[in-house]
């Protein structure tokens, strides 16, 4: 199942992520903070779920965030056949997620430099200028990058000629 991103949306804590220092937790603190999680949320699949972020991030310690560096091609035109968009960039892990237009895609990982992603070109009927990210295994979004859909140019559109009539003579 696609999962929709907001792709402009600034994360507060990425500034925590990419520079703390893991922290070894103990018992004791783990079952407070569950504690605290299951008296504070009225849901315990939250609570759950919250409980499993926080540990990571304070056990992780820093994570690399992903950068996109180009995307070959890096536009298309609208009636083109579909293609494998390559991202180029570092920071890629196994895991990492190409997010196109607020959609996770289906991603191959080709190494920790490039990822590749189908686009199913019938899928866009007009031009538009679309955001491409990388979403790490961690979860962290990368800065986008524009992915461009332009109409066919008037050079590409065949263009129709009458031949003139030509009246015999008298």
């Amino acid at each position: 199942m696609a999962v929709v991103v907001r792709p402009l949306y600034r994360d507060p804590f990425a500034a925590v992520l990419t520079s703390s220092v893991a922290v070894t937790l103990s018992n004791e603190q783990l079952i407070y903070i569950r504690a605290v999680l299951d008296v504070s949320s009225s849901d315990s699949k939250f609570a759950e779920k919250a409980y499993t972020a926080i540990v990571k991030i304070l056990t992780g310690g820093s994570v690399v965030v992903p950068v996109v560096t180009s995307l070959t091609p890096s536009s298309a035109v609208i009636g083109d056949n579909s293609f494998v968009l390559h991202v180029r960039g570092t920071g890629f892990k196994v895991g990492s997620i190409i997010v196109f237009a607020g959609v996770e895609e289906p991603t191959t990982h080709v190494s920790d430099t490039e990822l590749t992603t189908g686009v199913n070109m019938p899928l866009w009927l007009t031009p538009d200028v679309v955001p491409v990210l990388v979403k790490s295994p961690e979860g962290v979004l990368s800065a986008p990058m524009n992915f461009t859909f332009t109409g066919a140019s008037s050079r590409d559109i065949p263009v129709k000629t009458e031949v003139p009539k030509i009246e015999p003579k008298k």
